[in-house]
């Protein structure tokens, strides 16, 4: 290890050992990736905009009722290597004691949260008298109704009991995150077990199989440390004898044999289902942490755009509409307002991955009531053309144990690609939006990026239309 490897930890820094070891030892030693996509800087300006509120929060509500008491924020204490800056301290002049408050985006608590309120308490236990610990975050009860009301906006969980718990587990993890930062080969520390979203490749996983044994859908962590002991990462590797779920070892066979599955009973039974005319779904949202229009909840998605294709018949044509709405008012009113001219009363609607339709369906229904007879029609008519994919009635080993549109249609439909497109993947469509209606662009700006959402959306269905057909073809081989 360099002498010049910064061996101080701080609380992102013990974080990121919570993740996984090899993650600190990367970023100390300048090999972990830290290149931000625009929705990850999004989600950080967000966080930011939820610290200030959380600050007028302390100030014009909890110290108004506690006279005499000061508000001390953002300051850094230190124990040895371990250091903190906090959000927020209330000092209590009557018993010489603080109350620590740690501000969140969120709108539940995980046990992050408290490892993160943990390991602060443990670096300030000896140095000043801490009465009660704070978890402040986003109400998720709360609705917007014209100007934000701090009142409602946030909740102040009391969780001293939950950390002082803690604390023992915590002087623990921090022992190792100190011997961890000062190794000098990372192979000696845990890796995660989550390769695609790992921030570093190439010192949790070097060399990983192209499909591996983490590309068995829904497998545990036990289970994945299990064959990690017996020497397997790929999954063409998995023996027969070892305990999978059925779908699990569809995958894995698909990966031994590179072979197609097809349960044919199943997929006849599933479309069969399908009433014409068929209605292809999208949507496209953006999620804001703080609600930017009265009826909405703090972290909620806001739909801006639909892509829709119909197809009246078997193999008949197929036509297409579509809406993005940039006005400066919630936008899902005009897209409510085409969508329910757009949608029959008759026919089904097919979407890739229904949860997610249907969930803003139903909040656009609390929303704008007027609609909700038709949102809930719809949903009653969705069915999910992924879930024949999810639920292992086709399977290609070119899905890699995915069900994912953005895996499945470069196997099943390869000469349509997002990969040509200006904006291919959901995060990018929700920051164009987000910057046309809340940016500083020119009216030329505007129409460019509007025609990029309609062509990425528009692919989003076209994909589904195709890959219906695909599967209406294989039963009537």
């Amino acid at each position: 290890m360099s002498n010049t490897t910064d061996t101080r930890i701080s609380k992102s820094d013990f974080l990121l050992y919570c993740e996984a070891p090899r993650h600190l030892w990367a970023k100390k030693n300048g090999r972990i990736e830290l290149s931000l996509s625009d929705f990850d800087q999004h989600l950080i300006d967000q966080g930011y905009q939820v610290e200030g509120l959380g600050r007028e929060y302390l100030d014009s509500i909890i110290l108004p009722q506690n006279p005499g008491q000061k508000l001390l924020w953002q300051q850094t204490f230190c124990d040895g290597p371990f250091e903190a800056r906090l959000d927020a301290l209330i000092y209590k002049p009557e018993t010489d004691t603080y109350d620590l408050y740690e501000i969140k985006s969120g709108t539940a608590l995980d046990k992050e949260n408290l490892c993160d309120v943990a390991y602060q308490a443990s670096i300030l236990k000896n140095q000043i008298n801490i009465d009660h610990f704070y978890l402040l975050h986003l109400n998720k009860e709360y609705i917007r109704s014209g100007e934000l009301d701090l009142a409602r906006l946030f909740v102040s969980d009391d969780v001293t009991d939950k950390v002082n718990n803690l604390l023992p587990e915590i002087g623990l993890l921090r022992r190792d995150a100190l011997s961890a930062v000062q190794t000098a080969d990372p192979d000696s520390l845990a890796h995660c077990l989550t390769p695609n979203e790992c921030p570093c490749p190439d010192i949790c996983h070097p060399g990983l199989p192209e499909f591996s044994i983490y590309d068995i859908p829904r497998l545990g962590q036990k289970k994945k440390i299990e064959l990690l002991k017996m020497g397997i990462r790929e999954a063409k590797d998995i023996p027969v004898s070892f305990d999978l779920n059925q779908k699990q070892r569809l995958v894995a066979d698909r990966a031994r044999t590179k072979s197609v599955y097809i349960d044919r009973f199943s997929l006849q039974s599933e479309m069969e289902r399908i009433e014409y005319p068929i209605y292809f779904l999208d949507y496209e949202t953006c999620i804001s942490a703080i609600p930017q229009y009265d009826g909405y909840h703090p972290q909620q998605q806001v739909v801006f755009q639909y892509s829709l294709h119909r197809m009246d018949k078997p193999g008949g044509e197929v036509s297409h509409t579509e809406h993005v709405s940039i006005t400066s008012d919630d936008p899902s009113l005009s897209l409510l307002e085409q969508l329910s001219a757009d949608i029959g009363k008759v026919g089904t609607v097919i979407v890739w991955n229904k949860t997610f339709e249907m969930t803003m369906n139903k909040e656009m229904a609390k929303i704008h009531p007027e609609y909700a007879h038709f949102l809930m029609d719809v949903n009653a008519r969705i069915y999910d053309l992924g879930e024949i994919v999810n639920q292992g009635y086709y399977l290609h080993p070119g899905f890699k144990g995915s069900w994912s549109i953005k895996n499945v249609l470069p196997v099943m439909v390869p000469e349509l690609s997002y990969e040509e497109l200006a904006i291919n993947k959901g995060d990018q469509a929700s920051m164009a939006w987000w910057n046309i209606v809340f940016g500083n662009l020119d009216q030329s700006e505007k129409e460019q990026i509007v025609e990029r959402l309609e062509k990425y959306c528009e692919l989003d269905t076209l994909a589904m239309v195709n890959i219906f057909n695909i599967f209406e073809s294989i039963l009537h081989l």
